[in-house]
């Protein structure tokens, strides 16, 4: 869709503008591998709206907190809903790591399409970190302890009318599977 093309095109024009790298390559490594989870996960969504709105959001997740991109900037390119769900998943600035996270996810868990996007974000990161050896994997893990239950919680008593439950727990098992949790593994399709 030319669209995406266009979306797509901004997200890396505004990361390769503010000099954003991933592992010392182009940011758009890490922007594809949230798109393509996206994607693959796209029929998690019950209303078709939501699965562009999403997609739009996931080139753009990380522009305001990495490019320096505004709302009103992101809004003219993705549209308003997008835009939003980018500032939902957007962190909030605190003094250590779990503090950000933590007012992060209060922001999050107001949209549902946000906590799809950051389970995807948060996917990417850990399988990437993980196949490549980086040093950041013991912390996605750990991160992981404290942010599936909030945002399973969030997606159990406020949005199950939103999302394919079946789908749902199949990403769920995706994340588990990536951060090394215990289990029965559904039938994966990330990997």
């Amino acid at each position: 869709m030319e669209a995406f093309k266009t979306i797509r095109a901004y997200a890396e024009k505004c990361h390769d503008d503010a000099n954003c790298k991933y592992n010392n390559g182009s940011y758009m490594l890490h922007v594809d591998k949230v798109v393509y989870a996206v994607e693959t996960y796209q029929d998690i969504f019950i209303y078709a709206k939501d699965k562009e709105i999403t997609k739009a959001a996931a080139y753009c997740h990380d522009l305001q907190e990495d490019a320096r991109q505004t709302f009103n900037d992101m809004k003219n390119i993705i549209g308003v809903e997008a835009a939003r769900v980018v500032l939902r998943v957007t962190d909030v600035p605190a003094e250590n790591r779990l503090m950000k996270h933590l007012l992060t996810m209060g922001k999050t868990v107001e949209d549902y399409r946000a906590i799809i996007l950051k389970m995807c974000d948060i996917w990417a990161n850990a399988t990437y970190s993980k196949t490549s050896g980086g040093s950041m994997y013991i912390k996605y893990v750990d991160e992981y302890q404290y942010r599936k239950p909030i945002f399973q919680m969030a997606l159990d008593k406020w949005y199950t009318q939103y999302l394919d439950q079946v789908l749902l727990l199949k990403l769920w098992a995706e994340l588990d599977y990536a951060h090394g949790v215990k289990g029965t593994y559904l039938n994966l399709k990330l990997v």
